[in-house]
């Protein structure tokens, strides 16, 4: 492999990494799904990594800890549980918290199909790059037995290295239809009728998340999914809109609609004006 795809995960200096790197043969590389690079991390440090342009497929479950995702335009909080697919040809930079680093199962493939299998990915999950699992466990022993595939450089191996590969990837597109239908268990008429009755509550968002009695990440991307934006996004225009007409219909002071309209902070309510 180059020295470009020997670095495809570089890690020095800055964790606590097994790392294991693949050389696929001919007949992989003209037929298979194949292994570049596959390990694990433990972040000692926070430290952004970028790349951009590599021919690989990136597949990161973050087994412990939290940190930032960014692929092209979107930026992702990321935590315990999350899986997170990228394709390598595009921008992409990841970064651990400091005060709750991570800890990392990962690794790079490629092949004729990967990209293939990417874009199904990535059209299935709302053009999203994250998405959360029931349990990671699985994925986490995949990555093991591709890691310890990469010691053997038979064709045999890479045989079954390209099985593991593509039962990961069949695991990945049937959890985002699970979340997928789940997501429209939601009724997020719902969340939005509550969210106007009751937005001047400081506590609205906690409350309608009880309330509906779904995860949390759920319910955003079900709310997305058919406004556009999030459940806080449409609290803070709620607010502003009732704000706007009290300061047309009423001689109450801006302070005072600020309160009573749910904004903690008046600098905040002033900037949303202008």
């Amino acid at each position: 492999m180059s020295d470009t795809s020997s670095k495809l995960f570089s890690s020095q200096g800055v964790t606590e990494s097994t790392r294991f790197i693949h050389t696929p043969g001919e007949f992989a590389l003209n037929n298979l799904l194949y292994v570049q690079e596959a390990g694990t991390l433990k972040s000692l440090r926070p430290h952004k990594s970028t790349r951009e342009g590599l021919e690989s497929i990136l597949f990161m479950i973050i087994k412990s800890g939290e940190g930032f995702v960014r692929v092209l335009d979107k930026e992702y909080s990321v935590k315990a549980g999350d899986c997170i697919l990228i394709n390598c040809a595009n921008h992409y930079e990841h970064e651990s918290s400091e005060s709750n680093p991570w800890e990392l199962s990962w690794v790079h493939f490629f092949g004729k199909s990967a990209v293939s299998f990417y874009d199904l990915f990535h059209k299935e999950n709302g053009g999203l790059n994250v998405f959360t699992p029931s349990e990671t466990e699985g994925y986490v022993k995949m990555i093991e037995n591709l890691m310890a595939l990469c010691n053997d450089k038979s064709n045999m191996s890479e045989i079954y290295a390209n099985e593991t590969l593509t039962e990961m990837l069949t695991e990945i597109l049937s959890d985002v239809d699970s979340l997928s239908n789940k997501n429209s268990d939601i009724d997020v008429s719902l969340v939005r009728t509550y969210i106007n009755d009751n937005y001047a509550s400081g506590s609205v968002i906690d409350d309608i998340y009880t309330k509906i009695g779904a995860d949390k990440k759920v319910i955003e991307e079900a709310f997305k999914d058919s406004y556009g934006i999030t459940p806080s996004e449409y609290l803070k225009f709620r607010r502003l809109n009732v704000a706007k007409e009290m300061l047309r219909f009423t001689i109450e002071s801006e302070t005072d609609i600020a309160r009573e309209c749910g904004f903690e902070e008046y600098n905040e309510f002033i900037k949303l004006l202008v």
